[in-house]
């Protein structure tokens, strides 16, 4: 297999796929990793606090605006990604059915409404996962995201082709599993 040959994709984006590109993102970036613990440990603590409040004055004792609070916080870290990849979908949706040509130059994206060329220097690493190839650029929020459907790829041995044009511009990481994949990056 050679790097010198493009590797076409063809899809329309799914929600599941956003959400997972979504996901990726977070767990990928600095910032996304931060304010993901401070979620969960300030999940705990008021957790905690409710727990010893049944513990030492019984059930009577929390009343049901702590009982509302914990109820809503507990929703809105679960449906904040799912509400930003519906948001995303209705503007995927506009875009309509996405082209993509991953070559050594870089990605070339047309869609109906939209076209658009990406260098590889625009992109900092990437991560798989087993539905998806998420770009990430190299900033602390890791803001700039392209979402790669895997079922978008003509035939098996592109997704090859595709790890191994991804894997000679960016650092690159296998979140599914495969004994092949290897981290490196190649210098510029």
């Amino acid at each position: 297999m050679t790097v010198d040959t493009p590797v076409q994709l063809t899809y329309a984006v799914t929600w599941r796929e956003i959400s997972d590109g979504l996901r990726i993102q977070l767990r990928h970036s600095p910032v996304g990793r931060w304010c993901f613990r401070v979620l969960w440990t300030l999940g705990a603590l008021l957790g905690f606090v409710i727990v010893a409040n049944l513990l030492t004055r019984g059930l009577d004792a929390v009343g049901m605006g702590v009982w509302r609070f914990f109820l809503i916080a507990c929703l809105l870290m679960v449906a904040f990604r799912w509400l930003t990849a519906l948001a995303l979908l209705g503007y995927a949706r506009h875009l309509g059915e996405h082209r993509v040509t991953v070559d050594v130059s870089g990605i070339r994206t047309v869609t109906e409404r939209h076209t658009n060329e990406t260098g590889w220097k625009f992109y900092g690493r990437c991560v798989e996962g087993p539905r998806v190839f998420v770009l990430l650029t190299p900033d602390v929020w890791g803001a700039g995201v392209m979402v790669l459907p895997k079922r978008g790829l003509d035939a098996p041995q592109d997704a090859d082709r595709l790890r191994e044009l991804i894997g000679a511009h960016l650092v690159s990481v296998r979140l599914g599993k495969g004994p092949n994949w290897v981290p490196h990056r190649v210098s510029r």
